[in-house]
């Protein structure tokens, strides 16, 4: 168990200083918040999280083989075997007060170095509902995190590319997932780890998430 500095704790009260920017605007919703969370508390959370959770590596079917994605994940949250931790209910707090959105459930990414990545896709949390909130906090190695209109979307626009940093949140809302998709690739050059944590809504049926 990591202590959590009192002024770490007050900043679940205030939102963050620094301006969002809009990323997407036409058929969907994305913004980015810089430095969403000072450093104290992205290091505190970063520490937490690597000191208990349990990673697993997920595999999939590629051209009749069976391979492992790569990248680890995780979940946390309210009915799950990995409850909250201190930090991450503080950043919670902090990112429903930001987005009006109260989230019941954490899907972890654990990007080990500049191998591990994910390939282009939409969050649909196993529900019918696309719309709903998204909030993806980023800890750890800056990563490039990209956006591209849906091949069956009909929008033309070109990919956005944007780096992400230790503390800095993104945000998809409204019809984001059923027209727009995202992915954070690979990148030789980087070394270190980066976590991502996607704040969600558990609306999926008994069981499944």
């Amino acid at each position: 168990m990591f202590a959590i500095p009192a002024a770490c704790r007050q900043l679940a009260l205030f939102a963050s200083a620094a301006a969002p920017t809009r990323l997407v605007g036409d058929h969907g919703d994305v913004t980015y918040v810089p430095e969403f969370i000072d450093r104290d508390l992205a290091d505190a959370l970063v520490r937490e999280l690597s000191a208990d959770t349990q990673w697993r590596a997920d595999s999939r079917v590629m051209y009749g083989k069976r391979v492992l994605v790569p990248r680890q994940t995780a979940g946390r949250g309210e009915k799950m075997p990995q409850p909250w931790t201190p930090a991450l209910t503080v950043v919670r707090a902090m990112v429903e007060r930001h987005t009006g959105t109260a989230f019941d459930y954490v899907f972890l990414n654990r990007y080990r170095d500049g191998r591990d990545a994910v390939a282009w896709h939409g969050d649909r949390d196993g529900t019918r509902d696309a719309r709903l909130v998204v909030a993806s906090l980023s800890l750890g190695a800056t990563r490039a995190f990209q956006l591209r209109p849906k091949k069956d979307s009909g929008l033309r626009h070109d990919p956005i590319t944007l780096d992400v940093a230790h503390g800095d949140l993104v945000i998809m809302r409204g019809d984001t997932q059923l027209y727009w998709e995202h992915r954070v690739p690979r990148d030789a050059r980087i070394t270190g780890e980066r976590l991502n944590i996607t704040f969600r809504q558990h609306r999926a049926r008994e069981g499944a998430w």
